[in-house]
């Protein structure tokens, strides 16, 4: 399936890539010059080669290169992406000026016009990349508060931090993370949460202890919990270096089980289905076996799907991720219309859920219309 998806993308891909170039040889004005034809040719490969380029080398290059090259490859393919829009806009506004005539012969006619044209394009596109680039390094902190009519024991209020799509790998490494353990230094939570998607797929070797290091700096008096997302392949297995560092560092992964927290209150795990090669999903309902529902029910669940299990079984704060918010304009779009909530916080009689869009990102390291988050959540309980 991955591989017809992958297939799909790249034709659609070369699609794209063939208009602009259409488009911005008319633009020129299909010149003579053979100076003119070489660098137009030279530019638009440096355009729309990277992505495929750094998909098919992505496993055979050293690390640090991989990186650089996934990076270059994610800003071009956006680039690609984007030229394609609004070229697309440009030439839907040229063909109703066929039917309206609302733009003024003196400028359709002009023969300037299209070299502007094209460098506001370019302009544009510029703009919105670098734009993105800026603005997925700097997360920021979303703030919820959540009244549960609940005891929790002598506990009155809770503050938990959840972190969601880390997406630890090529893009984001290390260095990319000191910013999350100054931000959940500054805020000081109860209870942290790793919403899943903590790695970009599988990691080569030593890797994990890399990440590990740094996930193990994060304090919280009640513990750090985590559950697997789709992306996290090397969380498959129980006995593989990543879980078993984790839980070295004293961080739970919770893969279809629960935990009492301090004896007040249930958080619940659960595994992702598209977890492909791990265990089947277990039914909520399995899990909530034994659990004494008279007290406050946290749900830990990378994607926000199955709203309706989650509220029978009485959950009152489902916390999630997964859908980035489309992460780049205009996806969230698309994520709008598969998800009940794609991101912030979706009440329903007493249940609550909060879907961060993500600390990281998958594919191009950009952002466009979000901003990466690390969500806190002020719970407070009944007296």
């Amino acid at each position: 399936m991955w591989g017809l998806f992958v297939s799909i993308f790249l034709a659609l891909y070369g699609l794209m890539s063939y208009y602009i170039w259409r488009r911005g040889w008319q633009s020129l004005g299909k010149p003579d010059s053979r100076f003119l034809r070489v660098l137009f040719g030279a530019v638009f490969a440096l355009l729309v080669l990277p992505f495929p380029v750094a998909e098919l080398t992505e496993h055979l290059l050293p690390r640090f290169i991989a990186s650089w090259m996934a990076m270059w490859g994610g800003y071009s393919m956006i680039m690609v992406l984007y030229a394609f829009l609004i070229l697309l806009l440009i030439d839907c506004i040229r063909l109703l000026n066929r039917w309206l005539r609302f733009i003024p012969d003196r400028v359709r006619e002009h023969p300037k016009t299209p070299l502007v044209l094209g460098g506001v394009v370019v302009i544009l596109i510029l703009g919105a990349v670098i734009y993105g680039g800026w603005n997925a390094r700097n997360p920021v902190v979303n703030e919820y508060e959540v009244t549960v009519n609940k005891k929790a024991g002598s506990m009155k209020e809770l503050h938990i931090a959840m972190v969601s799509d880390i997406h630890f790998g090529p893009v984001i490494d290390a260095g990319r993370m000191e910013s999350l353990l100054e931000m959940l230094g500054e805020l000081k939570p109860d209870l942290v949460l790793l919403a899943g998607d903590i790695t970009d797929g599988r990691l080569p070797p030593g890797a994990a202890r890399e990440l590990v290091s740094v996930l193990g700096k994060i304090e919280a008096p009640l513990g750090v919990f985590a559950v697997p997302g789709n992306h996290d392949r090397d969380l498959r297995d129980d006995e593989g270096e990543l879980m078993r560092s984790l839980e070295a560092e004293g961080i739970q992964v919770l893969k279809d089980r629960s935990v009492s927290i301090g004896d007040d209150l249930y958080l619940i795990g659960r595994n992702d289905p598209r977890l492909h090669g791990g265990p089947e999903r277990v039914k909520l309902k399995e899990l909530m076996k034994g659990i004494d529902t008279r007290k406050p029910l946290l749900l830990l669940d990378h994607q926000p799907i199955d709203l309706g299990e989650a509220q029978a079984a009485g959950i009152d704060l489902q916390l999630s991720g997964h859908t980035h918010r489309g992460q780049i304009f205009p996806a969230n779009l698309i994520t709008d219309r598969i998800y009940e909530e794609d991101w912030g916080l979706l009440k329903k009689g007493a249940y609550h859920l909060i879907v961060s869009c993500g600390y990281g990102t998958w594919g191009p390291p950009l952002r466009i219309g979000n901003r990466p988050e690390v969500v806190s959540v002020k719970m407070t309980f009944q007296p």
